[in-house]
């Protein structure tokens, strides 16, 4: 068979697959995948139809009459409106099939995602990222809650990609997913936006600020008024006070409900000088691995699933405990840590406890990285020579 006639073939199975997958029902649990798309869904619906997806009556019907909700209180969708651009297709669909598609969506986008952020690690260890991906339970809440966040992980994981690849225009073009949920790259996005123009990767941000172009124009095609929808959608959130899994949320808990929703701006201040100093030594990974950690600690928003941006240093480190780069009693510790935090975050989740209480996950991670960031310095392979 000429190679033709097996792109040809390839092109019909996939096609065929398609055809078959969106008809055949399909045997989920009732309400998986369906709590936070609920509202997604019903924005992007609003928007798709000209409506004002900001306006808290026309959320309230649409989630009564077309998502099944019976719940006392009417559920915003807290995104940016490139996620109701992102989700347009899935508004071809009733509500029940269209969370449906998205939990088998976001589970590809976790696989792939796994695969691209450990691409250049220790291949013979191809399954580890993926255990430790959907063994996460940061990942398997996301999943159940239908989350959108996985999309601001795959932005990430592509950005790294094409950034290796040196395809500037492919890498600026990936970042628009990370703006889906802004609070989740609260320094991370500054820092690499920074980055690209100190490296004079003018491609990357010019198509970074065309794919939000695009975007805005569709937006502005579809409901012109909608700069007004997201006004109203971010001044309720603002306003509403919550138990973050941040140190806002701690201060929430101590009495203090107003300022610590400002800590994020200390925090991009403290990151952009430490990459004035020190970010020319920085590989893009220890960029994004470090920002990360510290951005989910200041962020202002938040619940625990976000934290399954932690999955970068995660796989970072188990990346280097796989390719010698930590000595075995280290690897050892770093695992038991890891495992150990995991077994009481799912013990947590079995006692239904309040979100702010998941705020010391990424201490741990932090922890975690700096100690294996330390000790793959010095337990590379000694010469015999060198041995006292």
């Amino acid at each position: 068979m000429s190679s033709l006639q097996q792109t040809i073939l390839k092109i019909i199975l996939i096609i065929t697959a398609a055809v078959v997958f969106l008809h055949v029902p399909l045997p989920l649990s009732t309400g998986l995948g369906t709590g936070d798309f609920r509202p997604y869904w019903s924005s992007t619906f609003l928007l798709a139809h000209g409506q004002d997806y900001g306006d808290p009556s026309k959320m309230y019907y649409i989630e009564r009459t077309m998502t099944e909700w019976n719940g006392p209180s009417t559920m915003y969708a807290w995104f940016a409106p490139t996620g109701n651009v992102a989700l347009l297709p899935f508004v071809m669909f009733p509500f029940a099939r269209a969370a449906q598609y998205w939990f088998f969506t976001n589970i590809v986008i976790m696989y792939c995602s796994a695969l691209l952020i450990w691409r250049n690690t220790n291949k013979e260890h191809i399954w580890l990222p993926l255990v430790a991906t959907f063994g996460f339970s940061k990942t398997l809440l996301a999943l159940s809650f239908g989350q959108v966040n996985t999309l601001v992980v795959l932005g990430l994981a592509l950005f790294l990609f094409f950034s290796e690849r040196r395809s500037t225009f492919a890498s600026g073009m990936s970042l628009v997913l990370t703006t889906i949920k802004p609070h989740l790259v609260i320094l991370t996005l500054p820092l690499l936006l920074l980055d690209s123009a100190r490296r004079k990767e003018w491609r990357a941000l010019a198509s970074f600020a065309g794919a939000l172009i695009g975007c805005t124009f569709v937006l502005f095609l579809l409901y012109p008024r909608w700069p007004f929808s997201f006004w109203n959608v971010v001044t309720s959130g603002v306003n509403i006070i919550r138990e973050t899994p941040t140190l806002n949320g701690l201060l929430v808990i101590a009495g203090e409900k107003t300022w610590g929703k400002w800590l994020w701006v200390i925090g991009l201040f403290l990151a952009v000088a430490g990459w004035r100093h020190y970010g020319k030594r920085w590989d893009r990974r220890t960029l994004i691995d470090i920002s990360l950690i510290a951005g989910i600690i200041v962020s202002p928003f938040g619940w625990s699933y976000d934290q399954v941006m932690l999955l970068f240093p995660m796989l970072r480190v188990l990346g280097w405990m796989t390719n010698g780069s930590l000595a075995r009693n280290h690897g050892i510790a770093v695992a038991l840590v890891l495992i150990i935090t995991e077994v009481i975050t799912y013990y947590q989740r079995i006692l239904s406890v309040s979100d702010v209480w998941f705020f010391w996950t990424p201490f741990v991670m932090m922890a975690v990285y700096w100690f294996a960031w330390r000790h793959r310095q010095t337990d590379h392979f000694v010469p015999a020579t060198q041995v006292a």
